[in-house]
């Protein structure tokens, strides 16, 4: 009879203490494989959504918080920076393309985003050197280009200047004017969650947080033009306007205690997303926006690895404890297989009379343990991914980033490492059945 056979045999014949010592390994490999998994998916969806642009503009404050709020739509704008920035940015060299930001105001709990329709001819999901673009599921952009802003901000200053001159007779024809510009593209998880499809309309909400969809700005009332393909990335739940539409919403005016170019200058951006020329140009771009007072420059990619170094003391904790889950199991497995050892000593013996070599029983008492190690790891690797799959779209919605639960490398080589350490486990085991005497034990005083 074949050693894998024999393996197989043996542990059908002791089925409840295999599967009972089975399941405590796949509850260690389970919650280990879930933890790594979940970490390194979210650090690679992270870095997919970081590589959207290179450099981010924004007011002085916390790097990461411009970034989370910028890109992954998380958290509270630190400020605006002047409108006046970020057409001197654009025009300086190296700048590939840049795209202004405006945040504020929301839809059923999906922040709504003014931006440039460069937008979605410039951006490169995985970064400048990839060709995957931005695609659309339906619909199509709309277009607003960097002169449509630039007119629309003289616009209003004049708007604003008539207005204290000759008080609200044009005020009809501007309103109506502006109504044009009011057009939007939804990311995928907006369109399944909020039904919006091309030609729906909805009102804008004040406030990021918002779940209104009724009680808005009835003014801004939005009609949409398109719906992006599914990206991965936090666009998937964002909706985005004209950011002149932006400007033009009630609540959005300037008030006395605003002042132009500071932080909360009624005209200016939230942040500025640039994708620059590599080396001297990127360099130089960089170091002249943070000598600045009013505004500072931060790589995303850089403040995505701090967030992750920051995690990865709680998250190495966890993986410990799962690690210290796994060897108390293999353990386990070992004292299951050596308590068997008495009671088989006859079984052994009758082995090596029939002419079974010693390390034909080494090998059946290892093969057991590896094997018990094995089925636990794939059970384990199988309830890992049910539970990765139960909490992906809690990781979606909070933080845009969709997280695969298909198994990789690291769980094939997870999976080797606990069979192989499970073989180890059932070293212990073996050299007691290796030691059998065939003689004494089939002896007739026995």
């Amino acid at each position: 009879m074949r050693l894998p056979t024999m393996v197989m045999r043996n542990l059908k014949r002791r089925k409840l203490a295999s599967i009972l010592t089975g399941l405590s390994v796949s509850l260690g490999v389970g919650l280990f494989a879930t933890v790594g998994a979940l970490r390194d998916a979210s650090e690679q969806g992270f870095n997919r959504s970081a590589s959207v642009c290179d450099m981010l503009v924004g007011a002085k404050g916390s790097g990461l918080q411009l970034t989370l709020n910028a890109l992954y739509h998380m958290g509270q704008s630190q400020g605006n920076v002047p409108y006046a920035l970020y057409e001197e940015t654009a025009d300086t060299p190296g700048v590939l393309w840049s795209v202004p930001l405006a945040v504020g105001d929301s839809f059923r709990g999906k922040r709504i985003v003014g931006v440039t329709s460069n937008l979605f001819s410039d951006v490169r999901l995985g970064g400048a050197e990839s060709t995957e673009t931005l695609a659309f599921a339906e619909g199509g952009p709309f277009e607003y280009s960097r002169a449509d802003f630039a007119e629309i901000k003289e616009e209003l200053a004049a708007h604003e200047a008539e207005e204290v001159a000759h008080g609200h007779e044009h005020e009809h024809d501007h309103e109506a004017h502006l109504a044009s510009m009011f057009k939007a593209v939804v990311g995928a998880d907006v369109a399944l969650d909020t039904g919006l499809k091309v030609g729906s309309h909805f009102t804008p909400s004040h406030g990021v947080e918002g779940v209104g969809g009724g009680d808005g700005h009835k003014e801004a009332e939005t009609e949409v033009v398109g719906v992006l393909e599914p990206t991965g990335t936090p666009l998937d739940r964002a909706i985005l306007i004209p950011i002149g539409a932006y400007y033009v919403i009630d609540g959005h005016e300037a008030t006395e205690d605003m002042v132009e170019g500071g932080t909360r200058d009624p005209r200016g951006l939230s942040a500025v997303m640039l994708s620059t020329k590599a080396g001297f140009y990127r360099t130089g771009i960089f170091r002249k926006l943070n000598d600045r007072l009013d505004a500072q420059a931060v790589y995303p990619s850089q403040e995505v690895r701090k967030l992750f170094a920051i995690i990865g003391q709680g998250d190495l904790v966890l993986r410990l404890i799962t690690a210290l889950i796994v060897v108390v199991a293999l353990v386990g497995v070992m004292v299951a297989i050596y308590n068997t050892m008495g009671a088989r000593r006859r079984e052994f013996a009758t082995l090596r009379a029939l002419g079974a070599r010693r390390r034909t029983i080494l090998g059946l008492v290892t093969g057991e343990s590896a094997v018990i190690a094995l089925l636990g790891g794939v059970v384990g690797l199988l309830f890992a991914g049910a539970l990765i799959y139960a909490v992906t779209d809690q990781v979606h919605a909070a933080t845009g980033v969709r997280v695969s639960v298909t198994p990789g490398l690291p769980e094939l080589q997870l999976l080797i490492a606990v069979t192989l350490a499970g073989a180890v486990a059932g070293l212990i085991p073996a050299l007691s059945a290796y030691r059998t005497e065939a003689a004494h034990y089939l002896s007739s005083n026995i």
